[in-house]
């Protein structure tokens, strides 16, 4: 694994670390080990010595729950607002959803103590027991105890038509076919004169699809930004024009939690003068990355590419400023008040249409006509 790593890491001098020694302790406390959570927690604590949210390691036994399609928890979502811990969405079918577990409560307590976020990879068993205390709505005090089991984790997708002739669509995941979706949203309402992409919480996912998605809002050749291989060559980004593509105005909605492809599809939009973005600042973790397969059946994942923007910014560890900021607060999010969309509607009605054409590129771009260099874009490449 270490030997991969140093190989086909996107930077081969490791942002410094001295990777021998370090390898050499680690595998020390590898040896020791004596299950394979022990194990993995060890790996990853090797790899984080890289500073890279896309660089780390699966246990076998997570790469079976990702092959099922479900995972092993308590089945919330969470976000830090405030300084406090909400549960921002409750996942279907989990523990959490049968126990009474909603939207807007305060995770307080884990197990009698404080919390404050779950460790990096911090994982639960199958049938292990966890006592929650949570403040509700009205901040009562709700003690729950969950028996942890495996709960689906099927990418959310779901769309509306909204007042004024808007499309809003809202994706977790740029999964395989996404794109396919999105399009059939598209001419299912042919009324629609602004698109809303709401990127809130999606970590990012598939750069083919991501390319994908990008071409059903661009009728010309458009260049979004390089990705630097190790070798310093870089990958570029770019779609060929769409003559179906749809034409009105284009939101985006960013936040913390949007992550990876999101950030590329959000500073595509800004860069080419094609939308806006709203929200908050995004997560700052758009290395490109592919999984090797490890010899217990675990596997790593390995950035092997940095991104810069057609501008020449770099948005790893910097992510995507928006064009609108908006404060979240705690009451907003436990009455169940959407500022972010209010404040998207409000924005149409202060700018009508975008009056730049969607046709038309930014001024300064490139124009290309394909997606990739002859040497191809590596299909199946995740961003996550």
């Amino acid at each position: 694994m270490c030997q991969l790593v140093e190989r086909k890491y996107y930077d081969p001098k490791l942002h410094g670390a001295n990777w021998s020694a370090l390898t050499q302790q680690f595998r020390r406390q590898a040896l020791v080990a004596t299950n394979e959570t022990t194990l993995y927690n060890t790996i990853n604590q090797l790899l984080s010595y890289l500073d890279d949210q896309h660089t780390f390691a699966l246990s076998p036994s997570r790469v079976q729950e990702e092959k099922q399609g479900a995972r092993v928890g308590l089945g919330v979502q969470l976000r830090k607002v405030e300084g406090k811990w909400l549960v921002a969405r409750v996942l279907g079918g989990s523990a959490a959803q049968e126990a009474g577990v909603r939207p807007g409560w305060i995770l307080d307590e884990l197990d009698s103590r404080p919390f404050d976020g779950f460790k990096p990879g911090q994982r639960f068993a199958v049938g292990q027991s966890v006592r929650l205390k949570f403040l509700d709505s009205n901040d009562n005090p709700k003690r729950i105890e969950i028996s942890c089991r495996p709960f689906a984790t099927t990418p959310e997708q779901r769309a509306q038509f909204l007042q004024g002739s808007v499309l809003y669509i809202r994706f977790s995941e740029f999964a395989p076919k996404t794109a396919d979706w999105i399009e059939e949203q598209l001419l299912a309402n042919p009324r629609a004169t602004t698109l809303i992409v709401d990127l809130r919480e999606n970590t990012g996912g598939l750069l083919d699809t991501l390319a994908d998605c990008l071409r059903l809002i661009y009728r010309q050749d458009v260049v979004f930004g390089d990705f630097i291989q190790r070798n310093q060559k870089p990958l570029r980004l770019r779609v060929s024009g769409n003559r179906h593509a749809f034409t009105g105005e284009v939101l985006v909605m960013i936040d913390e939690t949007s992550a990876s492809a999101a950030e590329i599809f959000a500073a595509a939009i800004q860069d080419t003068g094609r939308g806006i973005a709203l929200g908050r600042r995004t997560a700052g973790a758009v290395l490109a990355s592919i999984q090797e397969s490890l010899p217990d059946g675990g596997k790593v994942q390995i950035s092997i590419r940095d991104y810069r923007t057609v501008r020449g910014v770099r948005l790893e560890g910097r992510g995507v400023t928006p064009d609108v900021m908006i404060k979240l607060t705690l009451d907003d999010i436990r009455r169940n008040i959407d500022v972010d969309l209010q404040r998207a509607m409000q924005q149409l009605n202060l700018n009508p249409q975008s009056k730049r054409s969607p046709d038309v590129p930014a001024p300064g771009q490139r124009v290309t006509t394909s997606l990739a260099q002859s040497s191809g874009f590596e299909l199946g490449l995740t961003c996550f």
